[in-house]
């Protein structure tokens, strides 16, 4: 299974996004009851800009209360074409939000997904930078001031590279997913030339023309993790691929790091899956961010009763998202033991949200998890029966 840490930050990314459109979803409907009833520029009679003022106000706050009521408006003594634009704009939002629920739902998928992707990205450019280093071996300089480098051996020459080019499932996965460097050739070059060439490590590995397998590991271990993911330009390189490389980056590395290793091992290289059990982790994912939506109101209610001497709308909204996860795990995983989940949902508030998140988080969770369990809301079973001190 892929990390559960992972699992919840991906969550409440997507859950936070999700909250910051629904925003921006409602403030599109508002500005739509807006625009129905703007003077019309076209109409050459006479307009009652104080009336669609009024008409404006009335049909927004019929509106916001068909939020809260989770149904149209049926008011009978407002005017018609105020009920319309207000129950119209409600329609449009539920809509909307709907679509954007399955769309950022869908995109929390794909994102854990193209772990993948990121995996055989990387493997694939070592085996282009190994392509470098042969090139400029077989090469005659011509500039007497370049720092010449020996060629004795070189990347292209080490045991393990070997093994990554000549191992055909790395090239069907390559062919697979679409992953080519033609367009990126120049940085491949940039990073040979300037970083590599110019690396101690690197220098020395190519005055010898014999190593040890454990030589050869540990110099393409050295450009894995010295050159191609701690140094430019390769590391904006993986950040623009992935816009969730800060959380998938280290991930990436150890698969990666496992898969050159597995070269010396009795069965030969071998690929890693991104998961042993993809639909256990898919339900995780799916679940936590499902009945976090769909016990929204629910969630809010038990905060609010929570937080009396707090104003709920105060409350950092990433502190929100934080605490309704929290309670969207305490509430429908029963395997999970109740402190492993409290003290998963504070490392995120002391990681994700403001300096003093992390001691509010705790206290809230530890008071509401006491109240669920004598309520009888909250019950475990299996691993979640274990007390974990």
């Amino acid at each position: 299974m892929l990390n559960r840490r992972l699992l919840r930050i991906k969550v409440m990314q997507a859950f936070y996004a999700l909250r910051q459109s629904e925003l921006s979803n409602r403030q599109l409907a508002v500005d739509t009851i807006t625009e129905t009833f703007q003077r019309d520029l076209n109409s050459m009679e006479e307009q009652n800009l104080q009336q669609l003022e009024g008409y404006r106000r009335l049909a927004t706050v019929l509106f916001e209360e068909g939020l809260k009521a989770g149904k149209p408006s049926e008011e009978e003594d407002v005017p018609r074409k105020v009920l319309i634009a207000a129950n119209q704009a409600l329609v449009d939002y539920r809509n909307s939000l709907g679509k954007e629920r399955q769309r950022v739902l869908q995109a929390l998928i794909d994102d854990v997904r193209t772990l993948d992707n990121s995996y055989i990205r990387l493997l694939t450019l070592l085996l282009e930078l190994a392509h470098v280093a042969q090139i400029d071996r077989e090469r005659q300089y011509e500039d007497v001031d370049a720092r010449p480098i020996a060629k004795e051996s070189g990347l292209d020459s080490n045991r393990i590279i070997r093994a990554l080019r000549e191992h055909k499932p790395l090239e069907v996965e390559q062919i697979r997913r679409k992953i080519e460097w033609g367009e990126d050739f120049q940085m491949v070059r940039t990073i040979y030339n300037d970083i590599l060439k110019e690396d101690d490590t690197y220098r020395a590995y190519c005055e010898t023309a014999q190593h040890t397998a454990d030589e050869d590991q540990q110099l393409v271990q050295h450009v894995l993790r010295s050159v191609l993911l701690k140094q430019e330009p390769a590391k904006s390189y993986f950040e623009e691929a992935d816009l969730s490389w800060s959380e998938n980056g280290e991930i990436v590395r150890s698969m990666a790091i496992k898969t050159l290793k597995s070269v010396q091992t009795a069965d030969g290289l071998k690929l890693l899956a991104l998961t042993e059990d993809w639909e256990e982790d898919r339900f995780f994912l799916e679940t936590l961010y499902k009945k976090a939506i769909e016990k929204d109101d629910e969630y809010e209610s038990l905060l609010a009763d929570q937080l009396t001497n707090w104003d709920v709308e105060r409350v950092a909204q990433l502190d929100k998202v934080i605490l309704k996860l929290a309670l969207a795990e305490l509430l429908n995983f029963p395997n999970i033991p109740v402190k492993v989940t409290i003290n998963e949902y504070i490392e995120l508030a002391k990681v994700y949200s403001t300096p003093k998140s992390g001691k509010f988080v705790n206290g809230i969770l530890d008071s509401l998890s006491e109240k669920l369990k004598t309520s009888g809301q909250l019950r475990k079973s299996g691993r979640g029966l274990l007390d974990n001190k």
